[in-house]
C-alpha cells in the first residue's frame, strides 16, 4: 500500500514550498492539549486551504488512531506519506501499518538517513528496530499456540516494602525455566526482565533498545531478545519479544509484563480476588494467530455507545481516560504498575493541602519532588471515588514523549477498588463500581 521508499522524483524545492503553504500547527497544538475533536476540525480546515497538506493528513490520522479508529488512520497516514515521504513523523506513523518486511526495512533506513543529524536518538531507535526485524525475519512473533478461549490466572500481591499491596504479580514461565514474578503493568510494553532473572533462560541478544518511564535517569538501556516459549497459567505463546535490562525495573519483582500482551482478549483484573481473567470476543474472531497487534484493521465498534466502560484513548501502548478533579478535566494514564495515583503539577488543585515529599521510583530511576497532597476526588465516566494517597509530580516529559498532555496517572489504588475490564479492541476501560 503506497510507496515504500524515498521517491527519486520528489523535488526538495516543491516540498519546501508546500511546507510554507501548509499550516497544521493549530491542530497540533489542540491535539497536544487533548482536544481531539477541535484538532480534527483544524486539520480539516488546513486541508480545505491546501489539499496537499501532508501534515494535516498526518494530524487527522493521529486523531483517528488515538480514538482506536485504526482503518481510517491507516488510510490517512498513507495519504500523508504519499504527499511527503521525507517526514520522519509521517514515516513512523505509516510504518505501524506496513507488514511487508522489505518495505519496513526501506522505511526504517529512510528514518535513519533523515534523522541521523537532526535527531540522533530517533535514528538510533530506528536502527535498533531495523536490526531486530532483520534478524527475526520470517519469525511469527507473539503467536498464540494454546486455544483462543477463556483463561483465569491467579495473581499474588506485590508488597516490596509496605504491608499494603501496591500492585499485582503474574507468574510467567519463559523458555520452560522457573516461574518469574512479573509486575502486571498497563503502563509497560510487552515483557521486560532483569539480567539476573534472564540467566539460564537461553535468551540471545538481537538488538539494543531504550525503555522510557518516570524518573530522572533517562531511558534505561535494554537488550532485545526473543523467547521461544512463554507460559502464563494455561495460556501459551511462542516467539515472544523479551527485553532484558541490567537491573530489574521494579525492586521486589523479576520484571514487568504489559497488559497489551493479552490485547487479543477482553481482560478483567480483579485485585481483591487476585485473578486475571482473559475472555475471548464472542462477536468476532480476531486474527489471533499472532497476538501482536491483532486488531490492526479493526475500527472502534459502531455499537460503542451501548458498551460498558469509559472510552479510552491510545497514546503509543498507553491507555488514557478522561478524568475530572474538582471540575477540571484531563487525560489520565491508566497504570496498574504505579503504586500511587498522581496529578501533574499544573493540574493539582491549588486548594489541595501539601504534606511533604514521598519517595518514588519509576522505570527511569527516582522520581524527584513527588509531593503528597490531601485526598482528591476523582470522577471517571460518571463514577466518583476518593483517593487518599495522591501525589503531585512533574509529568511534562512523559507528556512530551507521547505528544499529548497527560494530567495524571491512575495507579494501583484506583485499579484495586473494583474489578477493572480492559478492552483493547474497542478502546474501553470499565472501572466497575468502587467499594
Amino acid at each position: 500500500m503506497g510507496r515504500t521508499a524515498l521517491s527519486a522524483g520528489v523535488s526538495i524545492a516543491l516540498l519546501a514550498s508546500q511546507a510554507l503553504a501548509c499550516d497544521s500547527s493549530s491542530g497540533e497544538n489542540l491535539f497536544r492539549r487533548g482536544d481531539f475533536e477541535g484538532a480534527a476540525a483544524s486539520f480539516q480546515a488546513a486541508l480545505t486551504a491546501d489539499s496537499r497538506c501532508a501534515r494535516a493528513y498526518w494530524g487527522l490520522g493521529r486523531t483517528e488512531l488515538v480514538q482506536f479508529h485504526r482503518k481510517t488512520a491507516r488510510y490517512l497516514f498513507a495519504r500523508a506519506y504519499g504527499l511527503n515521504p521525507r517526514d520522519p513523523d509521517i514515516i513512523l506513523s505509516y510504518l505501524e501499518f506496513v507488514t511487508e518486511p522489505e518495505s519496513r526495512s526501506t522505511l526504517l533506513r529512510n528514518v535513519v538517513l533523515l534523522t541521523q543529524r537532526s535527531d540522533p536518538r530517533r535514528a538510533q531507535e530506528a536502527l535498533g528496530v531495523l536490526e531486530f526485524e532483520t534478524r527475526t525475519r520470517g519469525v511469527a512473533l507473539g503467536r498464540l499456540v494454546s486455544p483462543y478461549r477463556a483463561y483465569a490466572i491467579p495473581l499474588s500481591w506485590f508488597q516490596p516494602a509496605d504491608p499494603r499491596p501496591v500492585g499485582l504479580l503474574l507468574p510467567v514461565v519463559i523458555n520452560k525455566g522457573k516461574a518469574l514474578r512479573l509486575l502486571l503493568d498497563t503502563g509497560a510494553r510487552g515483557i521486560t526482565i532483569g539480567s539476573k532473572a534472564a540467566r539460564s533462560l537461553d535468551l540471545h541478544p538481537l538488538a539494543e533498545a531504550g525503555i522510557g518511564g518516570l524518573g530522572s535517569a533517562g531511558p534505561v538501556n535494554a537488550t532485545v531478545t526473543v523467547a521461544k516459549s512463554v507460559a502464563v497459567g494455561d495460556l501459551r505463546l511462542e516467539n515472544c519479544v523479551v527485553e532484558v535490562t541490567r537491573d530489574a525495573l521494579t525492586e521486589g519483582a523479576d520484571g514487568v509484563i504489559g497488559m497489551n500482551v493479552f490485547e487479543a482478549f477482553r481482560i478483567r483484573l480483579n485485585a481483591r480476588n487476585r485473578t486475571l481473567e482473559l475472555m475471548p470476543f464472542a462477536d468476532q474472531t480476531p486474527a489471533v494467530e499472532y497476538v501482536a497487534n491483532p486488531w490492526m484493521d479493526y475500527d472502534r465498534s459502531a455499537a460503542l455507545a451501548a458498551a460498558s466502560g469509559a472510552p479510552a484513548y491510545r497514546a503509543g501502548h498507553f491507555l488514557l481516560v478522561r478524568t475530572k478533579v474538582y471540575e477540571r478535566e484531563g487525560l489520565f494514564l491508566v497504570d496498574t504498575g504505579s503504586a500511587v495515583t498522581s496529578l501533574s503539577r499544573d493540574f493539582a488543585p491549588v486548594s489541595a493541602q501539601r504534606d511533604g515529599t514521598r519517595s518514588l521510583r519509576g522505570a527511569a530511576g527516582a522520581v524527584p519532588d513527588a509531593i503528597r497532597i490531601s485526598p482528591v476526588t476523582l470522577e471517571i465516566a460518571g463514577r466518583t471515588f476518593v483517593d487518599r494517597e495522591t501525589v503531585s509530580m512533574d509529568l511534562a516529559e512523559i507528556s512530551q514523549r507521547q505528544g499529548v498532555r497527560i494530567s495524571g496517572i491512575l495507579g494501583y489504588p484506583a485499579m484495586s477498588r473494583a474489578p477493572v475490564t480492559f478492552n483493547y479492541r474497542d478502546g474501553l476501560v470499565d472501572l466497575g463500581e468502587p467499594h
